[in-house]
């Protein structure tokens, strides 16, 4: 491996950080202070939540696009490369941008041990200041309080969401688990709440960080009919615009929503062509539909796979067989993942992700047998085996699913590939 690589710049900070996740802002803050802050000149956006921010980040970093601006965007985690975490104007940067952001922060830190994540958000803020970009559209990856991009003094902030997720790190109810997500809140800036029905504890962080709150069902408004598969949005009752065909691709009418609000607020005029806009989303592993055989979604938690429930409802007859590949994270919640679809998925293919933090594939399998009969669940040890037999047991007409986490979906693409060239 190159000294000078990309992959081994990769390695070379995992073995920075320890296996437990590790939050705070006390290691990365002097950094960012000392490299960073003071040559911050674009508006920065942070998008917290649940589920939805990546749907979110997207769409609104497409829209600012169609006014002729530069957005730097920065998700998490990456399907296939690294490089998806920082684009420029929907384009990932290259390697070489990255290894040089990484060699600065690391000579930057002294004895200072800095975490993957941190490394990740500090290299892509450099990147854009670089760039000079007109905006940051920064995705919070774990909670908010704590995480790395909290740093930043952002101009807006969405919130999509709060439901149950990470309850080791952010708490076992939605009510300590908003406190934290709402901790990304600064002072008299403007929020934007995607979720009808939030803790009182993101409203309480409203009120004491006195933001101007934007908040669906009030101050801006979303309806979708399913007959005509049409949706209409409203923002303070004045600004209205009407799309066709947005959920074809499973996104989550909400979040686009929530990034048409900030938007609004960023830009006078919202006269741009909001159908290209959306067209040119390209989110891998959300509700994505391949050659109508393989329906592949990122959900690992209870509200995204309701979501992904509903999605199927939605699009596929009643009578369609459907065969899952699963495989999940050793900390989450299986009953509550497995409950919105258990009865809709005729054969179950358990799996376990090459990663350590995966679920093994034999616990997952005796989690689903308790509720299933035993022929309708299968542990494969690998993805990749897993979709071949998926496939090869699955009827003419009939669909494969595959989700349970963003490493699974992503480990399944090969698979893909390989019954698509022998088809």
């Amino acid at each position: 491996m190159k000294e000078n690589s990309l992959e081994f710049w990769l390695d070379y900070i995992q073995t920075l950080e320890p296996k437990e996740i590790e939050l705070g802002l006390e290691r990365i803050k002097p950094i960012y202070e000392n490299l960073i802050k003071s040559k911050i000149s674009s508006k920065v956006i942070v998008v917290g939540g649940t589920n939805g921010k990546g749907t979110a980040v997207e769409f609104l970093s497409r829209l600012l696009m169609t006014k002729n601006k530069t957005v730097g965007t920065f998700t998490s985690p990456h399907l296939f490369h690294f490089n998806e975490r920082i684009k420029i104007n929907g384009m990932p940067v290259s390697d070489e941008l990255i290894i040089k952001s990484f060699k600065l922060i690391d000579e930057s830190r002294g004895l200072t041990h800095l975490t993957y994540f941190d490394f990740s958000t500090l290299a892509s803020l450099i990147i854009f200041n670089e760039f000079n970009v007109d905006f940051m559209v920064l995705e919070i990856g774990l909670g908010g309080r704590l995480d790395p991009v909290n740093v930043v003094d952002s101009d807006i902030a969405i919130l999509t969401n709060v439901e149950l997720d990470h309850q080791d790190w952010l708490g076992e109810d939605r009510e300590s688990i908003g406190k934290e997500k709402a901790d990304i809140f600064k002072f008299q800036k403007p929020v934007i709440l995607g979720q009808h029905k939030v803790p009182s504890s993101v409203l309480e962080n409203c009120a004491k960080m006195e933001n101007q709150v934007f908040r669906v069902g009030e101050e801006f408004n979303y309806q979708v009919d399913d007959a005509s598969r049409r949706w209409s949005y409203s923002f303070e009752g004045e600004k209205k615009v009407a799309f066709s065909n947005i959920e074809l691709n499973g996104f989550s009418v909400s979040s686009l929503s929530c990034a048409l609000t900030a938007f609004c607020l960023l830009e006078e005029e919202v006269n741009v062509d909001l159908d290209s806009a959306l067209d040119a989303l390209d989110l891998k592993g959300r509700c994505e539909l391949i050659d109508k055989r393989f329906l592949l979604d990122v959900s690992h938690n209870e509200s995204s796979a309701k979501y992904l429930a509903s999605f199927i409802q939605r699009n596929f007859d009643e009578q369609i067989e459907i065969n899952a590949v699963f495989g999940v994270m050793a900390d989450k919640d299986v009953n509550s993942i497995i409950e919105p679809l258990i009865k809709r998925i005729n054969k179950w293919y358990v799996t376990s992700p090459d990663i350590e933090r995966s679920m093994p594939a034999e616990e997952l399998g005796g989690l689903i047998a308790s509720k299933r009969t035993n022929d309708e669940v299968q542990t494969i040890k690998s993805v990749t085996g897993a979709c071949l037999k998926a496939q090869e047991d699955t009827g003419e007409g009939g669909l494969v699913l595959i989700f349970g986490s963003f490493y699974t979906v992503s480990e399944a693409f090969p698979a893909l590939k390989l019954l698509r060239s022998v088809a």
